[in-house]
């Protein structure tokens, strides 16, 4: 996949758009998504690295991660999978967890939708 530059704006002072256009067949993409081990390779921002990653990619299903940075723990996360169209969009909310998977109900909880453009 190509390490194109990310894209972000605000809409309506409540949604982070975050875009960026891969130059790669669309279920490739959709498949680095789909197993821990491609997503431990490139997830988060550079600086990072997810050293625990599970996934249990269908609707319903929970990704649980822990992303650390170089320099400190940031914390561990949890999100539970909303909707998956293959090849076509991921809907999941992201929590922040302990190791056991408990969310941290003082934590704000996005909700993350990952789909493709037209």
């Amino acid at each position: 996949m190509s390490n194109s530059a990310m894209v972000s704006n605000v809409e309506n002072d409540r949604f982070l758009l975050l875009e960026r256009v891969f130059d790669a067949p669309r279920d490739l993409v959709f498949q680095m998504f789909k197993e821990a081990e491609h997503l431990k390779r490139w997830w988060g921002p550079k600086g990072w690295e997810i050293p625990v990653c599970t996934i249990d990619f269908r609707p319903g299903g929970v990704w649980h991660y822990c992303m650390k940075c170089v320099d400190q723990n940031q914390g561990q996360f949890y999100g539970i999978y909303r909707e998956i169209v293959e090849s076509e969009k991921i809907i999941y909310n992201d929590y922040f967890s302990d190791a056991e998977g408990n969310i941290n109900e003082n934590m704000p909880a996005p909700l993350i939708t990952i789909e493709r453009k037209l």
